[in-house]
């Protein structure tokens, strides 16, 4: 576009011609250009409007954080943290989350994976972490990072994850003791213990292999729950039969959680039943009308007492016939406590009359005690 102006006085009868080249330069823009040079501008008809409209602009911004920041795991397990976003600035929408690491057999994701966040506030995200049964042992990092489109920018925030893998969680089996003899018609007990090892905890069913031979096994408390601090026991019986035949038995015991199993070994010897053989070992006076005698069962077979005589050197006698006696396993030494006189309701006397009524300190008694299966042992105790 040309402007032409004429020259005034003191220039020649030449016009001077200004040319403002105006192209590609917006009409807002030329408007203000030729108001600047000429002080005002007048279009025909009416003045035209200005007004200058800008885009609304998207702010703000988030933060990620992870709680924990770290889980420790054995192999073959799983572990969970909380992804929080919170609003900073405003900022309203949705962030997608990812993970960045370099950790063999570990794999992570999130629940869920877009996270939709109000203008000042805050979302989360539940992420697992799960370790291979073969994942390697060690310490590792996992960049946690949320993306999100704001306006034309992407805005991104980034938190660090440790995980630390142990090895894989598993528990020991043992029996205790692990040989036992069993007399032929008789029971006896061994302990299964089961052990946590690298943080185990959970359910362990137990199960029994029996040889041929008429054994029986019973169990206590199947299946256990084994934790991650203490051991865990429960009681194994095994009995005999009178028809069984001796020697010696292997019986395997499993536990097993999962795909996780073990099995120990428990030796049972079947014996023959010897003769009941029971030794004083000691005794004590507890008042004048009681005595605690110490028994020791030097058998193969249980014994239980159940009735006893009490004699002075006069040969005056207090009989208990309906004692309940302990029961003395084979090579423990039990008390055994007998009463006479006043101390002893159910007794009977026979003798000369008051004569025997306590024990004397410094005399002579001769004490018979008689089992369950009628074996009589006798013992001289000076009280």
């Amino acid at each position: 576009m040309a402007i032409r102006q004429s020259v005034g006085q003191g220039l020649s009868s030449e016009e001077c011609t200004t040319t403002l080249s105006i192209k590609r330069v917006p009409l807002k823009a030329a408007i203000l250009l030729l108001i600047f040079a000429f002080g005002s501008f007048t279009v025909s008809g009416s003045v035209l409007p200005f007004t200058i409209s800008e885009a609304r602009k998207t702010t703000g911004t988030f933060l990620l954080t992870t709680s924990p920041s770290g889980v420790t795991l054995p192999q073959g397990a799983n572990a969970t943290s909380t992804v929080s976003i919170i609003s900073i600035q405003g900022y309203s929408g949705t962030v997608s989350l990812a993970t960045q690491f370099n950790a063999g057999n570990m794999s992570v994701s999130f629940n869920p994976t877009g996270i939709s966040v109000q203008a000042g506030g805050t979302a989360t995200s539940a992420m697992t972490v799960v370790a291979a049964r073969n994942a390697s042992i060690g310490t590792y990092s996992i960049i946690v990072t949320g993306t999100s489109a704001v306006g034309r920018r992407v805005v991104s925030s980034s938190a660090l994850f440790t995980v630390t893998v142990n090895p894989l969680a598993d528990f020991g089996l043992y029996a205790y003791p692990y040989s036992i003899n069993v007399v032929a018609g008789m029971t006896n007990s061994t302990s299964i213990i089961l052990d946590s090892k690298n943080g185990f905890a959970g359910s362990v069913t137990l199960s029994a292999t029996i040889p041929f031979g008429f054994l029986g096994v019973m169990g206590g408390q199947n299946p256990l729950s084994v934790n991650a601090v203490a051991s865990t026991y429960t009681s194994l019986q095994v009995s005999a039969t009178g028809s069984t035949l001796l020697g010696r038995y292997n019986i395997t015991i499993t536990g097993a959680s999962g795909t996780v199993s073990h099995s120990c070994i428990l030796t049972v010897k079947v014996v023959d039943p010897v003769p009941e053989s029971l030794t004083l070992t000691g005794s004590a006076l507890l008042s004048p009308t009681g005595m605690t005698l110490s028994l020791r069962n030097d058998g193969n077979t249980p014994i239980t007492l159940e009735s006893y005589t009490v004699t002075d050197v006069s040969g005056d006698q207090w009989i208990l016939a309906n004692w309940t006696g302990p029961t003395m396993l084979p090579g423990t030494t039990t008390a055994a406590v007998i009463f006479i006189g006043t101390s002893c309701e159910t007794c009977t006397y026979s003798g000369v009359f008051g004569l025997f009524q306590q024990f004397v300190p410094g005399h002579i008694y001769t004490i018979t005690v008689t089992t369950k299966l009628h074996n009589q042992f006798t013992f001289t105790v000076t009280v």
